[in-house]
């Protein structure tokens, strides 16, 4: 019996079935001019496999492979971002109260304290990047917006580069009606809402990034500000084309949302 070229080149790949391996290993002893023919074939086979073995063995180009999915920060994007920021913070604080189980009933509470600070304890919060008063406390205690950051929450857009240190991000009407804004100063961020004609800052916490290191909208809130922010916020944020007109309107205020 005699094979085809195919055939034999099949064989030396070993891509044949046992039946017809077994029927050619038999013509090979047969038959010397089959066994020679399947020698040239493994033989060629053998040296095309080394000549292409440096190349097989390094990565593809930069170019030829296929390129990172782009990231997407929305909220709820943030949201999963803290709940982990949460889960690791009480699995520290867990380690350490088994550490200092000996210590008064209240050092354990002292230590299970959330992580989010409030602008009480901010030093750097206060001042804009000029050196401007941007936040004071009125009568009552409560905090309000102050010269450039009061400025930037009145004009800014979310898409609009930073300015003196200052960063807006998220916008949203509240449940009261008032609209709300999230924003960056410096290495805090926080959030303002709309109150009796000025921005009043029920919360400010440490974002964990350098002065004019911006991040995008929300995708590093604090724990605190999306806490403020899921306590108040009714229905979705602000596209582009709202927030442009909420602030030519000069942020009125709707009525109240249930």
């Amino acid at each position: 019996m005699t094979y085809d070229d195919d055939t034999l080149m099949a064989y030396a790949d070993g891509e044949l079935d046992p039946q017809q391996r077994a029927a050619i290993a038999q013509a090979m002893r047969d038959d010397p001019a089959v066994a020679a023919a399947v020698a040239r074939h493994q033989a060629l086979r053998g040296d095309v496999f080394a000549a292409f073995a440096g190349i097989l063995d390094e990565p593809a180009p930069q170019r030829l492979q296929a390129p990172l999915p782009a990231r997407v920060h929305d909220l709820d994007a943030a949201r999963s971002a803290r709940d982990a920021l949460r889960q690791q913070e009480q699995e520290r604080q867990e380690r350490q109260q088994r550490r200092h189980r000996a210590w008064p009933r209240w050092g354990a509470l002292a230590a299970s304290l959330a992580v989010g600070v409030l602008a009480g304890s901010l030093g750097s919060g206060w001042f804009g990047a000029g050196g401007e008063l941007a936040l004071a406390r009125d009568a009552g205690g409560a905090l309000s917006a102050r010269g450039p950051l009061a400025q930037a929450l009145d004009r800014q857009l979310a898409q609009d580069p930073g300015s003196g240190g200052i960063r807006i991000g998220l916008s949203f009407v509240a449940q009261s009606g008032a609209y709300c804004r999230s924003f960056q100063l410096g290495g805090s961020s926080g959030l303002a809402c709309r109150e009796g004609g000025h921005w009043r800052v029920p919360v400010l916490a440490d974002s964990g990034a350098a002065a004019g290191d911006y991040r995008q909208a929300s995708a590093q809130l604090p724990p605190a500000v999306l806490d403020a922010i899921d306590a108040r916020i009714s229905g979705a944020t602000l596209d582009a084309a709202a927030e442009r007109q909420a602030r030519d309107r000069g942020w009125q205020a709707g009525p109240a949302r249930q």
